[in-house]
């Protein structure tokens, strides 16, 4: 009864959420098997998403521009991949899945027709609104929300949060003022955006900077306590472990002159680590960040979208009070830290009133399991 976790290489944000998640359910004694949906794709593919992924970090505009284009992800589809998979799926008698990703929805469907069964599906949402690969499946396939069973992590529509994604160690989470001054600085998982533009401003404002870097990207000075961090840039997402396993990103920190010396953790992303530690996160609104925000107290800060999907995540987290823009951070508080601890004691309050999601998904499974023997001794 393994309960596999369906996740992307598109961006980190349909992809490590998915192995907290496969943590959580882990302390909940729930087997599990994350997949990635590069896996299912050919060489060729494969290694345009990586050439993709440096056009936009050099160019955030290629990026935006990259959204208005429709897209059709079956042709990116390996159909004999697929075919295996779905042996082994149908061997083992899967039938439980959480997918993040719009991409894996073809593959779902071929499998429901192909057992001629239901499944029992979350399609776990790290958007307020649809992303653009969950745009592009809805436009031809429909009526999803009938037989997948919908969650929208930060809420949608009128309806608000009602679970999260927690991460090890993190409650309870360090007192406020006991974390240094300073500030996450990053471009997503992807390095994209207008966060570069805004490290000197950053700096004048008095704080101390955790900037991660990307690929080639080189550390700049320390004189004002800037520390530089980086994902080993020859890992990608659909890479497995010596165990077989999808990881969380090798993580270092960078110091000029000597090795970068990158770690792992078994539980979480080691940009939690910081996460914790620090007074905001500088960052667009992607829903990792948002996930990462509210399991760690952080604020974030907000800088320019990447599309309409994250612009709607910033307006609900400062609707819910858990972060602020960038310009109105500057031009109305001066860039303090009075109203940052105000949106920290918002999100610790909030969290309270919450259950995490794999404690909720951990439930339901269980009842499912109980009510299948059941009806296996009847």
């Amino acid at each position: 009864m393994t309960v596999t976790i369906l996740c992307s290489g598109f961006g980190l944000g349909f992809y490590t959420p998915g192995l907290l998640v496969k943590a959580g359910l882990g302390r909940q004694g729930i087997p599990t098997e994350v997949l990635v949906f590069e896996n299912v794709m050919g060489d060729a593919q494969r290694g345009r998403v990586d050439h993709s992924r440096r056009a936009y970090h050099d160019d955030f505009s290629v990026a935006l521009m990259s959204q208005r284009i429709p897209q059709d992800i079956r042709k990116s589809i390996d159909p004999e991949q697929v075919s295996r998979l779905l042996q082994q799926w149908q061997a083992e008698g899967r039938r439980h899945f959480i997918c993040l990703s719009g991409h894996w929805i073809y593959v779902l469907e071929l499998y429901r027709e192909q057992i001629g069964e239901a499944l029992d599906v979350d399609l776990l949402y790290l958007d307020a609104i649809d992303s653009p690969s969950w745009k592009n499946v809805k436009r031809r396939i429909d009526k999803l929300e009938e037989r997948y069973n919908e969650v929208w992590l930060f809420g949608h529509d009128e309806q608000p949060m009602n679970t999260y994604i927690d991460i090890a160690g993190s409650d309870p989470v360090q007192p406020y003022a006991e974390r240094e001054k300073r500030l996450l600085v990053h471009g997503g998982g992807w390095g994209m955006g207008t966060y570069r533009e805004h490290l000197d401003h950053l700096h004048n404002a008095g704080f101390a900077l955790d900037i991660v870097l990307y690929e080639g990207d080189a550390p700049g000075d320390t004189e004002q306590g800037q520390r530089y961090y980086r994902m080993d840039p020859e890992w990608r997402t659909w890479q497995h472990n010596s165990e077989g396993r999808h990881t969380f990103p090798p993580f270092a920190e960078v110091i000029p002159g000597e090795p970068e010396q990158y770690q792992l953790h078994a539980d979480y992303h080691m940009l939690c680590e910081i996460e914790r530690r620090v007074k905001a996160i500088v960052s667009k609104p992607g829903g990792g960040t948002l996930a990462d925000s509210f399991a760690s107290g952080t604020p974030i800060i907000f800088l320019d979208p990447f599309g309409e999907h994250e612009q709607r995540n910033a307006e609900r987290w400062e609707q819910y009070g858990y972060g602020i823009t960038y310009d109105r951070w500057m031009s109305e508080y001066g860039g303090g830290t009075d109203i940052l601890e105000q949106l920290h004691h918002n999100l610790l309050t909030a969290r309270q009133q919450l259950s995490p999601y794999p404690e909720q998904y951990a439930a339901r499974y269980k009842q499912s399991i109980q009510q299948l023997a059941g009806e296996a001794g009847q």
